[in-house]
């Protein structure tokens, strides 16, 4: 790598999900250091910082009437990681609830596996996905609560394999990033053998409850200011969306390489083979990610 930057900074937002935000931040600052974090508060609330102590804390307004907030917010993130590239390798561009993690037999950390993997930055691609692992509880398999002093891995090893979910915001030239990071503007993707990333969405029947209640009460207060109508609010839909997953899955073995979905993410149809998407992989297998991943997060 260039020695004269630092190996590896990583970017988050977030807003209250006080809970998940210990989690990333205990996660991220072991992996990179506190002081190579660098966190968006969404109204800039002082448990953030609390929280997240001796990262970089950066508020973020919160207004009810801003339009289009999401395409807004990675755009912002796309902008500060490009800048950052000056005195970094690489940027990381995360939500709160995802976990970019190399596989513990491969490597112990991600800056390990990024200075082994890619000693010659020069050749490594521009920006690389992970494979992205949906984290889903299945709770008359996995009862027990999560709770603060044990790992979310340890109590709950479901997911399916996503495409969606396999992002491509480990970068190292400066970047757009479309909403949510599922795509960007730096070429054909690169799946990494090595990479996942763990969604967290799903892990825990009650917290999804919870966050259905906020985000649609953050919806409201958009209606409210008068920042769009409300047909056509598109409301957060992830209860639903979780009790989709639970009825169209069946329980699968302990897999994580899963080499037949791969190759279908890569094949890519001719008419999108510019479009820098992922080809039409699909399961409809909840596998179990393997107990040395157990001590992560």
């Amino acid at each position: 790598m260039d020695n004269s930057k630092r190996p590896l900074g990583v970017i988050g937002m977030v807003f209250g999900d006080y809970a998940m935000l210990q989690r990333w931040f205990d996660y991220y600052a072991a992996q990179v250091g506190a002081e190579n974090l660098y966190l968006f508060s969404h109204g800039n609330d002082p448990q953030h910082h609390a929280i997240a102590k001796g990262a970089h804390v950066i508020g973020v307004p919160r207004d009810r009437d801003v339009i289009k907030f999401d395409a807004r917010r990675w755009r912002m993130m796309s902008h500060f990681a490009s800048g950052y590239l000056n005195y970094y390798n690489w940027m990381l561009v995360t939500d709160i609830d995802e976990i970019f993690a190399v596989d513990p037999e491969v490597s112990p950390s991600l800056v390990e596996y990024l200075e082994s993997k890619f000693s010659d930055i020069s050749t490594a691609p521009t920006s690389i996905s992970p494979l992205g692992l949906n984290i889903v509880h299945v709770p008359e398999e996995e009862p027990l609560p999560i709770v603060s002093d044990q790992t979310i891995l340890s109590r709950r090893r479901y997911f399916y394999p996503s495409r969606v979910y396999s992002k491509p915001t480990l970068v190292r030239a400066p970047v757009i990033f479309g909403p949510g990071g599922h795509r960007n503007n730096l070429g054909p993707r690169t799946l990494s053998d090595d990479l996942y990333l763990i969604h967290l969405k799903f892990c825990d029947f009650t917290d999804i409850v919870t966050r259905t209640q906020n985000k649609n009460g953050f919806m409201d207060d958009m209606v409210i200011g008068g920042a769009v109508d409300v047909d056509k609010v598109r409301r957060e839909k992830t209860l639903a969306s979780y009790q989709e997953l639970r009825n169209q899955f069946i329980l699968a073995e302990e897999n994580i390489k899963l080499p037949e979905f791969r190759e279908k993410m890569k094949k890519q149809r001719p008419k999108y083979v510019n479009n820098y998407i992922w080809g039409n992989a699909k399961s409809n297998k909840l596998y179990q990610i393997p107990s040395r991943f157990s001590s992560l997060v």
